[in-house]
């Protein structure tokens, strides 16, 4: 799509009731790109919400600071509010993209509350949803996964919205370049030791067989209307069938039985989780195999998973936290609840 058929009030739409958007800037050509098409939505809606824009500097790298300084040069020269931000202290020796990643969340966060912004704005593209499928793919991820990045979902406690998943990387690249910018590199873009750049690398490849990023997002989309299909019987079947234990929940095991497979499974990992309080949605594979457990068996003596045990005697599939554990927060509002 050339530029010239962008058109930011569509895109931006979503977020037209925020009290005030935060923009996640970091200097590279997607992030340069949602900037320059945020300020165009601003320039021609003057009802549009409050734009704030975010540059973090991880100091894992020297040239960081300048990259800093420059998101903020550009954001001045176009009218926005923005913020320098610096990720200071100790870093860990291993798992450091994880730790940059919910540092940058982390002072983002801490920003917008300040700035009195409500959502904020990330550019992951179209490209980037094929990646991501690719390598839940890869890992044997279910439909929950599948459907790839949402438009609008909760990251390490700050509402994140997605503005440009259905523009590709070469579309916003055409954007900055039609502005006259040139974006900042950042080498680990292009690292093979990163997962996701080799799955990029692979992408134009996949895209020769056919399986090029809109595909694959198309897939995405596919793979959640399905999921959203079960997560819906599931609820149903956990709001008329689930009851509080002291320490945990059950269900009966003629109800679960009867269940087709991925609403039994999808149930299952919804149990464990308000029993055992998982942040992350849990193994499927593990989850897939307590299933057929409790569908091959009329009586399941004691397993643990997740740090619950499950139990049945054929009649009930009970679900308590392990001992020494604490009971997860939907859990314990049931467990309140009785009492």
């Amino acid at each position: 799509m050339p530029d010239r058929l962008i058109d930011p009030a569509r895109l931006f739409a979503p977020l037209s009731g925020a009290k005030g958007i935060g923009l996640a800037v970091s200097g590279g050509g997607d992030s340069l790109a949602l900037m320059l098409l945020a300020a165009r939505w601003r320039d021609a809606d003057p009802s549009v919400p409050p734009l704030h824009v975010y540059s973090v500097d991880h100091a894992l790298r020297p040239e960081a600071a300048d990259e800093v300084r420059f998101v903020l040069a550009e954001a001045k020269k176009l009218g926005l509010s923005a913020r320098g931000l610096r990720w200071d202290g100790e870093k860990p020796a291993t798992g450091i993209s994880e730790a940059a990643r919910t540092a940058r969340y982390r002072l983002m966060g801490e920003a917008m509350r300040r700035d009195g912004a409500d959502i904020l704005a990330t550019a992951h593209h179209l490209d980037d949803q094929a990646e991501t499928v690719l390598m839940r793919l890869a890992h044997g991820s279910g439909l929950a996964g599948l459907r790839g990045m949402a438009p609008i979902a909760e990251v390490e406690g700050v509402t994140v919205a997605r503005p440009l998943l259905a523009l590709s990387r070469a579309e916003l690249a055409a954007v900055v370049a039609a502005a006259g910018l040139t974006p900042v590199a950042d080498p680990s873009n292009s690292d093979p030791h990163y997962e996701r750049v080799r799955w990029r690398q692979a992408l134009p490849r996949l895209a020769a067989l056919g399986l090029d990023a809109g595909r694959l997002a198309l897939f995405a989309a596919r793979a959640g209307e399905a999921y959203d299909a079960i997560a819906r019987q599931a609820e149903a079947v956990i709001g008329n069938e689930v009851a509080p234990l002291a320490d945990g929940l059950r269900i009966p095991a003629r109800t679960l039985a009867g269940l087709p497979r991925a609403v039994q499974v999808e149930v299952l990992a919804r149990l464990l989780e308000q029993v055992g309080g998982a942040n992350k949605r849990r193994q499927l594979a593990q989850v897939e195999m307590l299933a057929l457990k409790l569908q091959d068996t009329n009586a399941l003596k004691r397993t643990t998973l997740h740090g619950s045990v499950i139990t049945s005697d054929g009649e009930t599939v009970s679900i308590r936290k392990e001992r020494g554990r604490r009971a997860g927060p939907a859990a314990q509002r049931e467990i309140n609840r009785e009492g």
